[in-house]
């Protein structure tokens, strides 16, 4: 495939169903979490109650060497670094059909969506999948006789993005992207709130010019949608934005 720009890979973009402008991070419910405590998650998060607001996404442990129990072999040393703190904020790349199915699975209501270059400026990255098999290898330590069955050297600075994935543990469906720290942001900087419509009279204190979007993914229901794309045009202010749901079916029930 011959070499695309950033503005030749947008244009590829939005010209593909199954592409998304929107880094989305959920609040999930699965884990028996009510939806009053997903609410107050996302009320953190937008630091509602405060008179000088100062929204912020908090990083926590992730990544396989966030949660690996065994030491991690550094050749350039030969020795073993042990597990490191890896914190960093998650996102899903889904489109409007990948949000419905996070929604059913994981029972999240409730969420906040970014444009994918403003986090990209702030240093989101996709993550790294790899499967197992292709970084552990046999390691003789110096001093030991047995070889060890580890796995190879990743640069530390990668660590917050690697997925390590096997038949027991599979994320590529996330189309996950992660910044490998706290988000501190402004109400400008979202697109979307997600949230119950009920609770629509609870967060439009936080938007100017339409934004951030109030959106109820119980709106997804639509049984006769088979894709949708997000596309924004410029209306006519800087700082107001359309929003326009291209529906390549018949449309909502």
């Amino acid at each position: 495939m011959p070499k695309t720009t950033a503005e030749m890979a947008r244009d590829l973009a939005r010209l593909s169903s199954d592409c998304s402008f929107l880094l989305t991070h959920l609040v999930r419910q699965n884990d028996g979490r009510s939806g009053r405590e997903a609410r107050q998650i996302l009320e953190s998060i937008l630091d509602l109650a405060a008179r000088s607001a100062n929204p912020k996404l908090m990083a926590s442990q992730t990544s396989w060497y966030g949660t690996a129990a065994s030491k991690i072999y550094n050749p350039a040393t030969g020795t073993f670094n042990g597990t490191q703190n890896n914190l960093a904020v998650c996102f899903t790349e889904s489109t409007l059909a990948g949000l419905k199915a996070h929604r059913d699975v994981f029972s999240a209501n409730y969420g906040v969506a970014f444009d994918r270059d403003y986090l990209f400026g702030e240093g989101a990255n996709p993550c790294l999948n790899i499967q197992e098999s292709l970084l552990k290898e046999k390691i003789l330590c110096p001093g030991e006789r047995y070889p060890r069955r580890i796995f190879n050297f990743i640069p530390a600075q990668l660590h917050p993005f690697v997925n390590i994935i096997h038949e027991s543990f599979d994320a590529t469906h996330e189309r996950e992207w992660r910044i490998a720290r706290d988000l501190r942001f402004n109400y400008k900087n979202l697109m979307f709130v997600f949230c119950p419509s009920e609770q629509f009279p609870r967060f439009s204190r936080i938007q100017s010019h339409g934004r951030p979007v109030l959106f109820d993914l119980a709106w997804l229901d639509g049984s006769r949608i088979r894709g949708c794309q997000w596309r924004w045009e410029n209306a006519g202010h800087p700082d107001h934005l359309a929003l326009t749901l291209d529906l390549l079916a018949s449309g909502f029930d």
